[in-house]
């Protein structure tokens, strides 16, 4: 695996961080539901701190730009992918996250669909390790490729926390906005049945297709936020799935920047 912490000027990550100096940096959390399974997209490091570990790409912010500007930058050079959902997602200030220093993190929350990470070259995609995201009697669990259930331990720095702050920030924003079709592969042409998955995916349960379908059609569909095309689409039995596109004239300024 290819390290996906990006050095900038003197604020490399892998250095020694001075004692008496405060450090911001920030943390991409990449979302991405492949498999009919939701992923987190991880590296392993291969400097210390952490050194082998797994981790979200980070780096520090430098004196002259905003964590926006920081965030913006690293990833566009991580992923540099056209469609994407975006959003801060917490501050963590822990004295003791960082073995170098005093450093806090803001984090952010990354939406991709799967279609826009297989598009990659193959260099970027070999930088990149996917987790998938489960779970266990309310306990958050994550796996390698191959089944390999990971540890906390296994992740560097306070990422493992990152990473269950923003599945419960997903998983509570998934019923009043529209951030679950934010994973759909075209926002021209999907299928109900591809955002069943994807809702499925991200809350680690099934859900009745009846009443997931009325349900999504009662508040988007009636609200004009979505509408029927007259394309169908392939369906494993009976008759081609029905595709929906996203409507202008119903969006709101959420739907029109996200999606």
């Amino acid at each position: 695996m290819v390290d996906m912490t990006i050095k900038r000027g003197e604020m490399d990550l892998h250095e020694v961080l001075s004692q008496d100096r405060l450090y911001v940096a920030v943390d991409i959390l990449f979302l991405t539901v492949y498999g009919e399974r939701l992923r987190v997209l991880v590296s392993k490091r291969t400097q210390p701190p952490f050194a082998e570990k797994l981790a979200l790409p980070g780096r520090l912010v430098e004196i002259n730009e905003s964590a926006e500007t920081a965030v913006n930058l690293l990833a566009k050079e991580m992923l540099n992918i056209g469609r994407r959902y975006m959003e801060q997602l917490y501050t963590f200030t822990d004295i003791k996250r960082d073995p170098r220093g005093r450093v806090i993190s803001i984090s952010y929350l990354i939406v991709v669909p799967w279609t826009e990470i297989e598009a990659l070259p193959e260099e970027r995609k070999q930088a990149m390790h996917l987790l998938e995201v489960t779970e266990e009697n309310g306990r958050l669990l994550l796996c390698e490729e191959g089944g390999k259930e990971l540890h906390e331990s296994d992740l560097a720095f306070d990422h493992w926390r990152i990473i269950r702050t923003g599945i419960q920030r997903i998983r509570g924003k998934l019923n009043y906005t529209p951030i679950g079709f934010a994973f759909v592969r075209d926002p021209n042409a999907f299928s109900l049945s591809e955002v069943q998955t994807i809702y499925e995916a991200i809350l680690g349960k099934p859900q009745d297709p009846s009443n997931f379908r009325r349900q999504i059609l009662k508040q988007y569909e009636m609200s004009g936020a979505i509408r029927q095309t007259e394309k169908t689409g392939s369906r494993r039995r009976g008759r081609p799935a029905v595709l929906y596109q996203w409507n202008d004239r119903g969006k709101t300024e959420w739907q029109k920047e996200n999606i």
